[in-house]
């Protein structure tokens, strides 16, 4: 179009009214037409193939085309006239023809982002403001207007040095491709609107007001937006970590609309396109992998199929577990870091996989007391249970456990496994605490047994469930339970041996005359005490009472006691609380005569 200006006002004619004069319409070249841009090529003497090839081609949906890359009516700037006076001065001093027609307009001063001059290093000015005049495209016929002040506009230009932003759009335009570039991946102005917002957020913050930024605020954020997105998924990701770090931690909701503000709010609603789906893509992973979003949320209208982190507050919600105790159990199983309880239960997240199983039993917990409900096994019972470790928590806590129904089941599944109906032929079995009464065997013993597959009649009975609905066979049990037969002399036995009562037997034990080993019955299983044979025979040999002599010598207690008085034989010990008096046999039968022999 630049080119058909400076033809028109060559004969002094508008590029409209030379368009029509040559029977061509200007906006037809205004648009890329290839035709009438052909037509034109032919009318001028110009080279086609060139002017086609700078040439922005109009598109469907209000886009162009530059030399293979995608441009948007935003990427495009043609409300202005932008140039630089540098370039425009040495066209008229080294080109030939009217001084009025010697400055051509270069096709990249139409594109947005492009804003500063690579050869001159200054910022782009504007010859013609946005006044909506119908010869904005009329190239020559503005710049005419404006060679007069070329020099000030000159002078007065900011030195600017173009981004490597703009050089990479550059490049691309001039058809420099590099495959390794991630921004080559998006098209031309999805990949400069990219850089654009990442660098508005990156250095104004989430809630920035494009209507507040000057060219050249643009054009830094632009080039800190570039070294954010050159490097990819790392760069952004990178951006991310950044955003989520300074947001506030006194808020509650920290979602990706929350934390990411505009940039997620450009890419959710204000430009649903679907070049920009890469940056979407990136987001929504660094969401999933970061933040506690599980099934039933949704990023950029896509619902999360899996939950990778849970936060204390989610997994309160789904477990029904409070908040407050949920934290605690999660420190202590060690899915939450010690250092992170300055943190609300939004922002303390963990691995939801890592913890799945944990959380699941969660929403089941049970206290001893609700799992022996569940069980049927009456309080005692259910204690007996948990102490042999029959059922186990898996919440170890201060104030209580907390036991899972899975654990629960799998162990009630154990102890029915095999276990038929009970019928008519059955009528003599009987539930577990009352067999482990009827054994003389303690009931966890008996629970071992069922366990352990050892009965062959374990029966359940009909209408009863859980550990109450087991019976089995007492009788069948007795000779599983009963210990091995006890070796040594009962305390009755030993009565027995030397002629006295209990109380005596029990005085010679106390006071340490009579040495006894404790055993467990074998019936009853309780603890016995008896005394060795051997250690019996040592004593009746060694020792005898007063009344075992006066046996033996054929006379009274009292007589024998008077006889030893007077021959000052003392016994060997006395039971004091009995006043009992026991003799050396030997001393005796030196003193006394009287026969050694029991």
């Amino acid at each position: 179009m630049s080119f058909c200006s400076r033809s028109a006002l060559l004969l002094g004619r508008t590029a409209r009214d030379f368009s029509r004069d040559i029977r061509l319409r200007f906006q037809d070249i205004v648009d890329g037409d290839v035709p009438t841009l052909e037509a034109l090529a032919l009318c001028c003497r110009a080279d086609a193939d060139e002017l086609k090839a700078f040439s922005l081609v109009k598109l469907a949906q209000q886009r162009h085309s530059l030399r293979g890359q995608l441009l948007t009516r935003d990427t495009v700037g043609r409300k202005t006239l932008r140039v630089c006076p540098h370039c425009l001065l040495e066209d008229i001093d080294t080109r030939q023809g009217l001084v009025s027609v010697r400055p051509y307009g270069r096709t990249t001063w139409l594109i947005t982002p492009i804003r500063t001059c690579a050869k001159h290093e200054i910022a782009l000015v504007d010859v013609v403001p946005d006044n909506g005049s119908r010869q904005i495209h009329d190239f020559a016929h503005l710049v005419n207007l404006s060679i007069p002040s070329l020099e000030r506009l000159a002078a007065s230009s900011s030195p600017l040095r173009p981004s490597g932003f703009e050089k990479h759009l550059a490049r691309r335009i001039a058809g420099h491709v590099d495959h390794a570039h991630w921004l080559q991946s998006l098209p031309f102005y999805a990949a400069a609107k990219v850089c654009e917002v990442l660098g508005a957020i990156a250095t104004l913050g989430i809630r920035y007001s494009s209507k507040m930024l000057s060219n050249i605020d643009w054009h830094s954020t632009g080039a800190t937006g570039f070294e954010i997105a050159a490097s990819g998924e790392p760069g952004i990701r990178s951006l991310l970590v950044r955003l989520q770090e300074a947001f506030p931690s006194g808020r509650h909701d920290w979602g990706p609309r929350f934390v990411f503000g505009r940039l997620y709010e450009w890419l959710a609603h204000d430009s649903p396109d679907a070049a920009y789906q890469p940056l979407r893509d990136i987001i929504r992973r660094h969401v999933i992998e970061t933040m506690p979003v599980g099934p039933g949320d949704d990023i950029f209208g896509q619902n999360v199929e899996v939950r990778r982190l849970h936060s204390v507050r989610s997994a309160s919600v789904e477990t029904g577990a409070h908040a407050k105790r949920l934290r605690k159990l999660l420190t202590k199983a060690g899915h939450i870091k010690v250092n992170t309880p300055a943190l609300t239960d939004e922002r303390t997240v963990f691995d939801a996989e890592k913890a799945r199983g944990f959380l699941e039993r969660i929403s089941e917990t049970m206290s001893l007391t609700q799992a022996g409900r569940y069980i049927n096994a009456p309080r005692v019972q259910a204690n007996l249970l948990f102490e042999a470790s029959f059922i186990e928590p898996f919440i170890f806590d201060d104030t209580q456990h907390g036991f899972a129904k899975r654990d629960l089941d799998a162990f009630l599944q154990r102890l029915l496994s095999g276990a038929n109906h009970a019928g008519p032929a059955d009528h003599s079995l009987v539930t577990i605490p009352e067999a482990a009464k009827r054994a003389k065997c303690p009931t966890m013993t008996l629970v071992a047994l069922i366990m352990d597959k050892k009965l062959s009649r374990v029966r359940r009975q009909t209408g009863v469930a859980g550990y109450l609905s087991i019976l089995v066979d007492p009788e069948e049990v007795k000779p599983l339970v009963k210990g091995p037969e006890v070796r040594g002399l009962r305390l009755r036995d030993v009565e027995q041996q030397l002629h006295t009562s209990g109380t005596v037997v029990k005085a010679l034990i106390s006071d340490g005359h009579l040495a006894t080993d404790e055993i467990v019955n074998p019936v009853n299983r309780c603890p016995q005490r008896v005394v060795q044979e051997k250690t019996l025979a040592e004593f009746v040999e060694k020792f005898a009472s007063l009344h075992t002599l006066a046996r033996q010598h054929g006379t009274r207690e009292k007589n024998l006691r008077v006889r030893f008085d007077s021959l000052n034989l003392d016994p060997a010990f006395v039971l004091q609380e009995l006043d009992m008096p026991f003799y050396d046999r030997e001393v005796v039968a030196k003193r006394f005569g009287v026969p050694d022999s029991p």
